[in-house]
């Protein structure tokens, strides 16, 4: 072998040897804390896999590689985007079902003024259950069992809502942690608490930090006075026809969340989180609108916050805030953990995929903070971030960032909290509490879009996370007063079942206009992803004979009474031209074919 030869083969041997990028990487349950053992589809052209049984374990990535799907029995798809991390990740996997004690806990306490308090204590770096360990909040405890489960049924809140109180979880070798501060709320508080060996843990449970990173602080507590009685800008039940809605927007399948542990429990500032936690967005707002929002508030106030905090989430996994991770998890970005609450659960599956654009194509920058009104009370002490006030008492804005004032009486009096961008987070809830109280679209719509005369930043429009495709109508030929089926492709975009929507669907002829069919409208669960969807229609005895054009619509149930309103948000309309064709009595659309179907002869004799 000649010396250049022997060099080249050098080279070749010590290219090969270069190891291939990996990334540590965990799996476990979004619910229970739980390892999952997940079967990691790292390249889908060629099937290359990869296995892991829920801890912490190193895999290859390839290079060419951006997008991977974890799939495990018994969950949903979890796909994310790997390029460039370094920084070891745990995925948090949606379960199909939701966990048996979760669902005997509500049936039990469905209808009642009782709160309670469960979850499961795990090892803060393997996910292993924490038997044994005895949990301490509001006077009440009990001790985990062999699963780590534990649960607490609690006193009412005062009338006040303002108590907080501390909750302490000590498991021996394993750990102690002691949260403070957390806020009383009516209904079910889920957590999963992370302990480790000899690690003594202090953190403080603040409720609704004001967002985005450039004003610290937290939703205040509540006035001592009431929010004062208004007349409102407009009609607050005003139809939703008059809201703009954004077509169709893909919301992202993950959001990846910087941490400072495995178990996804620490929250952290930028450039201060070691870990990346990988979530579905509707896990994500989940276990972050709490914590943003105040748990007690009324179901209006938090489904106009999940909006936000959903579109907030959502910008950053197109403009991430590190190589590492979309998003902090503190006050510094937008608090989120491992903790849930029974009615910002509902709240969020009530909006499910429900985020804002300005351009018809990307997820809005909803920012929002606690107190949004121009003016600063000299008696407070909170702390204003605003720094242009120029809109004054009864106005939101912060002009000189390009957010126009905006008339928002309700904030008559109410000093100035965070820095005036977006929704003000109590504005919501004053909205929500006046006697005519506004539909929660209505408040969404009212701080990004000024009721419809939105300019500057404050001009973004709610997205739809449903499409409408490939519609029929079965028989196509059909007679007055009889029955047909209309059918059609529908994709929810989101990652969760829509639950609240409503099928719809007209029939349209000119010269004869729309013929309705409402006792049909009926209620529709659609689970994530494209599926079939149907319903009766019924042709009236009187409709003329004619090609009709068929109208299929889906609704989003806003007013919750199980029936189309004029309250109720449009989300996809589908129109099938001369899908229908309606005969009189002897099959004849025109009048003029003989009932056996055949045209009369001329005989020459």
């Amino acid at each position: 072998m000649t010396r250049i030869a022997a060099l080249v083969a050098l080279t070749i041997c010590v290219l090969t040897s270069v190891p291939v990028p990996a990334v540590q990487i965990a799996a476990r349950d979004a619910l229970t804390g739980a390892p999952v053992q997940v079967i990691l589809e790292l390249d889908h052209d060629t099937g290359r896999i990869a296995r892991i049984d829920g801890r912490l374990q190193a895999i290859e990535l390839p290079d060419h590689v951006t997008t991977i799907t974890a799939q495990a029995a018994g969950y949903r798809p979890l796909e994310f985007h790997a390029k460039d991390n370094d920084q070891p990740m745990t995925l948090l996997l949606d379960p199909l079902e939701r966990p048996e004690r979760f669902a005997h806990l509500e049936t039990r306490i469905a209808g009642t003024e009782a709160r309670a308090l469960q979850g499961y204590i795990r090892h803060a770096d393997s996910g292993r259950a924490v038997a044994g360990a005895r949990v301490e909040f509001e006077g009440a405890d009990t001790v985990s069992d062999t699963e780590g489960y534990f649960q607490l049924f609690l006193k009412p809140c005062n009338a006040s809502g303002t108590e907080r109180s501390t909750l302490r979880v000590q498991a021996g070798a394993q750990g102690e942690l002691t949260i403070d501060n957390i806020l009383c709320s009516p209904g079910i508080e889920r957590r999963i608490l992370a302990v480790g060996e000899n690690i003594t843990e202090r953190t403080s449970d603040t409720v609704g930090a004001v967002d985005n990173g450039n004003s610290g602080g937290h939703v205040p507590r509540p006035p001592a006075h009431s929010a004062p009685q208004v007349e409102p800008l407009m009609s607050p039940l005003g139809d939703a026809d008059t809201i703009q809605l954004a077509a169709g927007i893909q919301p992202p399948a993950s959001i990846r969340v910087g941490f400072a542990d495995a178990a996804c429990t620490q929250e952290c500032c930028t450039g201060s989180c070691s870990h990346t936690c990988i979530k579905s967005l509707e896990t994500y707002v989940r276990n972050g609108l709490h914590r943003e929002w105040i748990a007690s508030w009324d179901p209006g106030s938090l489904r106009a916050g999940s909006v936000a905090y959903r579109s907030y989430g959502a910008w950053h996994v197109g403009n991430p805030r590190s190589a590492n991770y979309d998003i902090c998890s503190s006050a510094c970005c937008q608090v989120n953990g491992h903790t849930t609450h029974s009615s910002t659960d509902s709240a969020t599956a009530k909006t499910a995929g429900v985020m804002l654009s300005r351009d018809g194509t990307t997820s809005f920058r909803a920012e929002y903070s606690a107190d949004n009104n121009s003016w600063v009370d000299p008696d407070s002490n909170l702390s204003c971030s605003n720094n242009d006030l120029s809109c004054g008492d009864g106005f939101a804005g912060s002009p000189a960032a390009d957010w126009p004032c905006l008339n928002d009486p309700v904030s008559l009096g109410q000093s100035c909290f965070g820095h005036g961008r977006g929704m003000s987070q109590w504005g919501t809830q004053r909205w929500a509490m006046q006697p005519d109280a506004p539909l929660w679209t209505w408040i969404v719509d009212h701080y990004y879009n000024d009721n419809g005369s939105g300019s500057g930043l404050r001009a973004a429009t709610m997205t739809s996370p449903v499409e409408l495709s490939a519609g029929a109508a079965t028989p196509s030929i059909a007679l007055p007063g009889t029955t047909v089926v209309l059918s059609a492709q529908a994709k929810n975009m989101s990652t969760t079942e829509h639950a609240h929507l409503l099928i719809g669907a007209s029939l349209y002829r000119s010269g004869t206009g729309y013929i309705d069919d409402s006792s049909n409208d009926k209620p529709l669960a659609l689970p994530s992803g494209t599926h079939s969807v149907g319903r009766p229609f019924e042709i009236p005895a009187t409709a003329p004979p004619g090609s009709y054009d068929v109208l299929v619509s889906l609704y989003l149930d806003v007013d919750e009474n199980d029936q189309i309103t004029a309250h109720d948000l449009p989300l996809a309309l589908l129109n099938i031209p001369q899908a229908v064709q309606i005969v009189d009595g002897n099959g004849d659309e025109d009048g003029d074919i003989f009932e056996d179907r055949f045209e009369p002869q001329t005989i020459t004799p």
